[in-house]
């Protein structure tokens, strides 16, 4: 069963499965919602530093393989 709403929760991106990436699918509409105003504050502070250095490291990553990805297709 899927769902049609594609609401899956408060800030949760919606998944790609195996075989959507497999045939190159990508995620419709914005990965993530917008911060909410009201909670940002408390958002940053329960959210762990682990999980911070990590997003960041995951993002290092993606810069380089788009650069990789840009000379491989020069």
């Amino acid at each position: 069963m899927k769902h049609t709403d594609g609401k899956t929760g408060d800030k949760v991106p919606r998944a790609v499965s195996s075989e959507e990436a497999q045939r190159g699918e990508q995620v419709p509409g914005p990965v993530l919602e917008k911060p909410d105003p009201k909670t940002e504050a408390v958002d940053k502070v329960i959210t762990p530093t682990s999980i911070k250095e990590q997003e960041a490291e995951t993002e290092a990553i993606k810069r380089q393989l788009a650069q990789v990805d840009g000379k491989l297709r020069e």
